[in-house]
């Protein structure tokens, strides 16, 4: 499996692209907006060869789907979230017309992502962690055999997820970062939805959030 990450969007959103060895891929929150960030995204699928196989959601939060409609309509492929994360991706055109920014609504979901699901993305084992907190329906995606995972904004380096946005909730938060994010590897490589990646050994240590997790 190779990873490659676009950084995107007013709010420096990472969408992350998922090749596997069977040339199929899957993309994780999609926030690409302009048609330069559409171009490089279809710039690395050319160059990886791949075939877009779905799109999945970590959480439905603006900067995170702004560009659902355009890769769900340009390659055809399903969507996937957690059914809790239906009420915030119904309202994202609100928080579209208070940000300022242009937004086409994307499609129903294809299906919904359960709850400690396991899922096979081109052989590659990929496991559904639910950590609410930051949004009612988040999930975290996690890969054993490479140590990744993909925290959406539950988990920064140095910062956890904003948990004074509606539908936030900041026990439930850090109940998810302990129960179910902080039990994994020390090693595991943490590929969040902004900024830069990190460890889960990292973030034990210094992360300010977590000291008295």
């Amino acid at each position: 499996m190779r990873l490659r990450v676009l950084s995107v969007n007013p709010y420096q959103e990472n969408t992350y692209l998922l090749v596997a060895q069977t040339g199929e891929a899957w993309v994780v929150d999609p926030g690409l907006y302009t048609a330069q960030e559409r171009a490089a995204f279809a710039a690395l699928l050319e160059e990886e060869r791949a075939q877009l196989r779905g799109i999945y959601l970590t959480h439905a939060h603006l900067d995170h789907i702004l560009g659902v409609e355009w890769v769900a309509s340009t390659y055809r492929v399903p969507l996937f979230f957690h059914a809790a994360e239906t009420v915030v991706y119904e309202h994202a055109s609100e928080w579209a017309a208070l940000m300022g920014l242009s937004y086409t609504p994307g499609p129903p979901p294809t299906g919904y992502i359960e709850a400690g699901a396991s899922l096979d993305w081109g052989g590659t084992e990929v496991r559904v962690l639910f950590v609410p907190g930051h949004s009612p329906g988040h999930v975290a995606f996690y890969l054993p055999a490479q140590g990744w995972l993909l925290s959406g904004d539950v988990l920064f380096r140095g910062s956890i997820g904003n948990y004074q946005l509606p539908l936030a909730d900041y026990t439930l938060l850090m109940h998810s970062l302990r129960e179910k994010v902080l039990k994994l590897p020390l090693e595991t490589i943490v590929w969040p939805g902004h900024g830069p990646d990190t460890t889960i050994g990292h973030e034990r240590q210094t992360n300010p959030f977590l000291q008295t997790v």
